[in-house]
């Protein structure tokens, strides 16, 4: 019976062709089975490629010099939520271990049941992790392992809890190449002027810092030089930098030294809705290196939220003073640059923000502007109202009025010193007591990069989560500085709850929505919640009418067959 037999089969035929049907496609299965562990392959359709490993990762596992390996200690009997993560995380893993070919090993074990093991582990910092278990009728207490262990060489590094790792393929591939490499790079902190504690409103920026490089506290006291151990140093919003130190400052970026400047033009007192410009010393300086900052405060119709309270009444509204760098947006706008720092980013929330400028005619720097405000931003500058009722119009001045303005600058090249045609600040006693040997002052720097933020306060634990990718920011830039984008790619592929369309937002910040784009927002805020649920159930009851239609027709032929 060929295939363009319209004759009606048998029962025991369309059995026999059914089955071989069958056969052939377990066979299918059966060679493609083989051939998927011949050969990896997945079909990832997550925008930012979440359960697949980046580009940098894999170049990360081809430059293992030495054999690593990975081992996951997973109990077996979590419940099933938990397996359910734990063993996405196992094929990613698995993963690590196909692109490592060779160079890494994946083994899961699980410790239930062997006491011995569970000894070796904890000497090891390797603990049972409580989770809860919910019942018919109570919540119990239980413990399992969901930890997981690298070794490389004599080196190693543990993550006792899995499931409490935001992006876990960042942390792994940050640790192999931490653990791989030759010496440690060092992140330098500048303290010493009223900047924010590292250990209480840094924390996190801290926390995560560390454990890639090998993080320390500058506290820099008048006349001594920063260490020479220290590749990146973080300046956040000092008070008040006095000549001397700022010359250390300026004599580091001479040597090669980078530096990551978030700096407040403003300084605000939020308990009063206050502001004030601020002179914390270094305006020269980084005019000197290529940037301008502006004492003022910008603000932008794409901003962030904020709440406050009015009588007995918590109120929500937009505040036009946190603004909102939606760099997608920007990305359409064309007012964001192709840049490693950027380009997997999502948005930056910068609280009470100022403008900068770059300065002109700057031999041997490169300068890229990396974050701006919409086209509908404007600035109060002078005079400060923070208050969210009260907020001024844009003036009609062309220094005041709407336009994008720059709020994130990076700088490459060499730079000249400031202090290339003057004499040297004079010490400070304590430093001429504790640093007798002096370097020699340099006036032009090597290649080396500075990047300036017209704000620190969007680092602080208290804002951070105010924008997706604040800290992604200020790290992108540190593993920029440090590895030369080998990490960069790697952080933020978790996925991203985005608005349903970018581009309103940025005919909105524009004010040249289409009619449309009015009937986007119609249909997605109104018609797709309803259409889509409609557009299945049609579906479903056609499809069913068909399948009764031809059940019917099949029945009626085989009657009349019979006869």
């Amino acid at each position: 019976m060929g295939l363009g037999d319209k004759s009606i089969m048998s029962k025991r035929q369309y059995h026999a062709y059914a089955l071989a049907w069958l056969l052939i496609l377990l066979g299918w299965l059966f060679v493609l089975n083989y051939l998927s562990n011949k050969f990896f392959f997945r079909l990832d359709l997550t925008e930012g490629k979440a359960y697949t490993l980046s580009k940098a990762t894999k170049s990360v596992l081809k430059e293992l010099k030495q054999p690593a390996t990975i081992t996951a200690y997973i109990s077996g009997n979590l419940p099933a939520m938990i397996r359910s993560e734990l063993g996405q995380i196992q094929d990613l893993l698995n993963e690590y271990q196909v692109y490592g070919r060779g160079r890494l090993k994946f083994k899961s074990v699980n410790p239930e049941g062997n006491p011995e093991l569970q000894d070796e582990l904890r000497s090891r910092g390797i603990e049972p992790i409580p989770y809860q278990v919910r019942g018919a009728s109570e919540l119990s207490l239980r413990q399992g392992y969901m930890a997981v262990e690298i070794n490389y060489l004599d080196q190693r590094q543990v993550f006792s809890n899995v499931l409490d790792m935001k992006d876990f393929e960042y942390a792994i591939t940050s640790a192999l190449l931490k653990l791989s490499s030759e010496k440690e790079i060092g992140v330098g902190y500048l303290s010493g002027h009223n900047e924010p504690d590292p250990y209480r409103a840094l924390k996190t920026l801290r926390e995560t810092v560390e454990r890639q490089y090998l993080f320390s506290v500058v506290n820099q006291v008048e006349g001594m030089s920063i260490p020479e151990d220290v590749s990146v140093l973080l300046v956040v919003s000092p008070q008040k930098i006095s000549d001397r130190d700022k010359y250390e400052l300026d004599q580091f970026v001479m040597r090669g030294g980078k530096v990551i400047f978030l700096l407040d033009g403003v300084e605000v007192a939020e308990e009063y809705l206050m502001a004030f410009p601020k002179d914390d010393g270094l305006d020269d300086l980084l005019e000197n290196f290529g940037v301008k900052r502006n004492h003022d405060l910008v603000m932008d119709l794409i901003n962030e939220k904020v709440a406050f309270r009015q009588g007995i009444f918590q109120l929500v509204q937009p505040y036009p003073l946190w603004v909102k760098v939606n760099i997608p947006v920007l990305k359409k706008l064309e007012l964001a640059p192709d840049s490693q720092l950027i380009n997997s980013l999502d948005s930056v929330v910068l609280p009470w923000v100022s403008s900068l400028e770059t300065v002109k005619g700057k031999e041997g720097v490169k300068i890229t502007e990396l974050l701006k405000s919409s086209p509908k931003s404007w600035v109060q500058a002078g005079q400060f109202s923070l208050d969210p009722n009260r907020m001024p119009p844009p003036m009609p001045f062309a220094e005041m009025g709407e336009k994008s303005r720059t709020l994130a600058v990076l700088l490459q090249g060499t730079f000249k010193s400031l202090y290339a045609n003057k004499p040297k600040p004079a010490e400070g006693d304590t430093a001429k007591s504790e640093d007798k040997s002096q370097p020699p002052k340099l006036d032009k720097s090597p290649e080396t990069s500075i990047l300036v933020v017209g704000n620190g306060r969007f680092i602080k634990d208290d804002y951070l989560k105010l924008g997706d990718s604040n800290l992604d920011f200020v790290l992108n830039a540190i593993d920029w500085m440090t590895w030369g984008g080998k990490l960069l790619g790697v952080r933020s592929r978790v996925s991203i709850d985005r608005p349903f369309s970018q581009s309103i937002s940025a005919c909105l910040a524009e004010r040249s929505c289409s009619s449309w784009d009015i009937i986007r927002i119609l249909f997605a805020r109104v018609a797709g919640p309803f259409l889509m649920p409609l557009a299945v159930v049609i579906y479903g009851l056609a499809r069913f009418q068909v399948r009764r239609r031809a059940k019917k027709a099949w029945a009626a032929s085989r009657k009349e067959a019979g006869k």
